[in-house]
């Protein structure tokens, strides 16, 4: 099965179908056996209701992996605060996706050149989106950031919209 969104998108080691890297985490490592289930009552007494799962969460994952230049994101989890930022996107990632509620991206990339000369400024967007469409996760677009949600209702708690 291929996704044509995903073929046009150029991956350095990523090809649809190919199967995730299983030295990494997934959307499904948890820490321990009943983490899984602990989130699922947390769901059902709070009333949410999921917008993502672990199979669109891995499709993202993967993707931004196989990219060279990877944003740097925050989360806030149903059972947690929200995250400081962070570029790790091996092991740092907040597993199980289960406890997602957000998951926000950057897609504004500065490179300083040289001391005496204004950084260059690359939008890196329209292929994050494009990633987020070909996974089917909602999504809103702010200025600097993506939210992506876990669950809805959505929170926009400290989004730059």
């Amino acid at each position: 099965m291929t996704n044509p969104v995903i073929d046009q998108l150029s991956w350095s080691y990523y090809t649809v179908g190919q199967e995730m890297n299983p030295s990494l985490p997934n959307a499904k490592s948890a820490y321990s056996p009943d983490e899984r289930s602990k989130i699922k009552r947390l769901v059902a007494q709070r009333g949410l209701c999921g917008l993502a799962n672990d199979t669109k969460w891995d499709e993202f994952i993967d993707a931004m992996r196989a990219r060279s230049w990877r944003p740097s994101y925050r989360y806030k989890c149903l059972d947690g605060p929200i995250s400081g930022w962070d570029v790790e996107w091996s092991y740092h990632l907040p597993f199980p996706f289960i406890s997602v509620e957000w998951f926000d991206i950057t897609f504004i990339q500065e490179e300083q050149k040289h001391r005496l000369v204004a950084p260059a400024v690359t939008d890196h967007s329209s292929w994050i989106e494009a990633i987020l469409n070909a996974a089917g996760l909602d999504y809103q677009k702010g200025q600097s950031m993506i939210r992506i949600f876990g669950y809805s209702p959505k929170s926009m708690e400290l989004f730059d919209v």
